[in-house]
């Protein structure tokens, strides 16, 4: 399996990073991207091949000649507005290459998977720009993958056969946990829970440090608390042997100064309004998938 990257941003440089500390080696990864800069950067930093547009990445992948089938798995780690351009280059490079493989000029024969981590572009647009019969995947990761401890939801396409959802596992797991969602439009909801996820956790963290210091904690004391008790406590719920809601049990004495706290986010109804910000982001993601589409 051959790896083309098409961005060399910080989700792209996570997932290169992880390829290579598994069984891949930089020689079967290539990036592309039109930025100078960020090419040399993956080169300096992983030891891969970088190049300036699709059709020279492509032609890196398959310049042996004793290359006859090649596995390729394409990753779209670009903003959503520009993948339409980027498939529609790739459709032309493997019309020209079929075209030159039916002529007996060239002996390799690309098969692709693609694997797009853009959000909100759907699978249907894609494949409308890609050669009939695309396999594709959608990802939908988090920011935490840039650490290996993201969560990564994918959606894939009919095209796609148990070794490519196997290989789209490789690229995601070395990055974090994945779960497999069987319906597309769940992934709009995965962008609301965990796509978005984090800003969440990161916004209570910021709130209960400014709590603590009007109760008179310095910001540093108050910071490192509230973020050393949430890395706990998301710890303790990774562990899966309880529920959240079992452990929230196990830690509020009746009438104890827990209990004081919550009851106060049940008097402001903050389920409720941890439902309605849900469906507001996961309404966005429609929305912004009806635009691109």
């Amino acid at each position: 399996m051959r790896w083309l990257f098409v961005g060399a941003g910080n989700m792209a440089s996570s997932l290169i990073g992880g390829l290579l500390a598994g069984d891949a080696t930089a020689d079967q990864v290539v990036v592309v991207d039109p930025d100078s800069t960020s090419r040399q950067r993956a080169e300096q930093s992983f030891g891969v091949h970088s190049a300036s547009s699709i059709e020279a990445a492509l032609s890196l992948l398959v310049d042996s000649p004793t290359d006859t089938t090649v596995h390729v798995g394409i990753v779209f780690a670009v903003k959503p507005d520009i993948v339409q351009r980027v498939c529609e280059s790739i459709t032309r490079y493997l019309q020209e290459a079929d075209s030159q493989n039916d002529k007996a000029q060239s002996p390799a024969l690309i098969q692709p998977l693609y694997l797009s981590v853009a959000a909100g572009v759907r699978a249907s647009s894609m494949c409308s720009w890609l050669p009939e019969g695309a396999a594709l995947v959608r990802c939908m990761p988090n920011t935490p993958a840039l650490l290996g401890l993201g969560v990564t939801a994918l959606y894939a396409n009919e095209q796609c056969s148990n070794a490519d959802r196997q290989r789209a596992e490789l690229l995601l797991g070395a990055v974090g946990t994945c779960i497999w969602v069987d319906e597309e439009p769940l992934l709009d909801a995965v962008t609301a829970v965990s796509g978005s996820g984090p800003a969440y956790f990161f916004y209570l963290i910021e709130h209960m440090t400014q709590a603590g210091v009007e109760l008179g904690l310095t910001h540093d004391i108050a910071e490192k608390l509230a973020v050393e008790t949430a890395y706990g406590a998301a710890s303790m719920a990774r562990q899966g042997q309880h529920s959240a809601a079992k452990l929230r049990d196990n830690v509020t004495s009746k009438g104890g100064t827990t209990a004081a706290a919550l009851q106060v986010f049940d008097n402001r109804a903050t389920p409720t309004i941890i439902v309605e910000a849900l469906t507001a982001s996961r309404d966005r993601a429609v929305q912004l998938g009806d635009d691109l589409t």
